[in-house]
């Protein structure tokens, strides 16, 4: 942020599609955990939160580090909004659940001047391969039958709204529209 010249005190709204490190580890310092956007309202999928905060033990054990890191640090946070279900989160941003990547995972439907871009997250890893193959499951997947739903259900959205989609790992270029194609879809990249 630095390097493009954005001060981080001017960042007033976050949005977190799920606490999946890649997606959360910049909220916080490595060493100390300490608030990286104290001033900022942080709004977060509430079954997200619900379910990284549970007892650590039932949580999996790959993932309990990551949990401890949570639990240590978003329940104090004063800054921190959970939002349930389907809602408006800021102007122009709906937050849309998508659960299976994870128990709270959330896309995000962003809307300006009649256009709309749906913002997957991570329901579909590589889409060079699920959108093609919507059936698949990614070992990344905590609920791998509830991802594959969501994703086709995700892509179905896009196409009857005329949305464009993005998603977080799909690489460049990564906005365009999604066609069905057989049993699968299409990914065509904006012009």
């Amino acid at each position: 942020m630095a390097a493009a010249g954005i001060d981080s005190k001017a960042v007033r709204t976050i949005v977190i599609s799920h606490f999946h490190g890649d997606h959360i580890s910049g909220l916080m310092a490595k060493e100390t955990n300490a608030q990286m956007f104290p001033d900022a309202e942080i709004i977060v999928p509430a079954a997200e939160l619900k379910w990284w905060t549970q007892s650590v033990d039932a949580i999996p054990k790959a993932r309990q580090g990551l949990a401890q890191r949570i639990q240590a640090t978003f329940p104090t946070w004063k800054n921190v909004k959970p939002i349930d279900g389907e809602a408006d989160v800021a102007p122009g941003i709906r937050a849309i659940p998508a659960h299976g990547h994870t128990q709270g995972h959330t896309a995000h439907l962003i809307s300006s001047g009649g256009r709309q871009l749906l913002v997957t997250a991570d329901a579909t890893n590589i889409q060079a391969l699920f959108v093609k193959n919507p059936e698949w499951q990614a070992a990344f997947d905590h609920v791998p039958d509830q991802a594959v739903e969501t994703r086709k259900k995700l892509f179905d959205r896009a196409i009857a709204d005329k949305a464009m989609v993005a998603g977080y790992h799909w690489g460049l270029p990564n906005v365009g529209t999604i066609a069905k194609d057989g049993n699968g879809y299409a990914f065509t990249p904006a012009a």
